[in-house]
């Protein structure tokens, strides 16, 4: 990649934005692969890019259910080479909400692909969505909601 395309690279957000919005979440994550089996084959996010930097010891990987200027906010996930222990999630850490058309299908196909059940779908309130929990490979909670009535 020559010097030029990695400028354009560099601003694949959008260059003609002219109002703020949400363009990532980032995640620290300890083994690549799990993350992506559970983010990318069990929940149809793609993988926009993936950035090795030797330098600094770590790898950036971006996902999203569209592309960087077309869709919802992406995740980008972290991994640091040398990073040997889990990561700890504090108290203040909540929740990524991800709307799904099929909560039933989705719940499982998330537990299929690495993820823990912590809520099975239900209905909070009645004539509201169903919601559901799972955790990713690395513990972080994912809230999934029906989009579908």
């Amino acid at each position: 990649m020559g010097e030029n395309e990695e400028v354009t690279a560099a601003w694949s957000w959008g260059v003609e934005d002219t109002a703020p919005r949400m363009l990532h979440v980032m995640l620290r994550i300890r083994d690549i692969d799990a993350s992506l089996r559970f983010y990318r084959d069990g929940l149809g996010m793609h993988l926009l890019d993936r950035h090795d930097v030797p330098q600094g010891r770590f790898s950036i990987l971006f996902l999203s259910f569209a592309g960087y200027r077309d869709g919802p906010a992406a995740i980008e996930l972290t991994y640091n080479w040398d990073q040997e222990e889990a990561y700890s999630h504090g108290s203040g850490y909540g929740h990524i909400a991800i709307g799904v058309p099929d909560i039933e299908a989705a719940f499982a196909r998330l537990i299929d692909h690495g993820g823990a059940a912590k809520t099975a779908p239900k209905q909070m309130i009645p004539g509201t969505p169903m919601l559901a929990f799972v955790t990713d490979p690395d513990g972080y909670a994912v809230e999934l909601i029906q989009t579908r009535r």
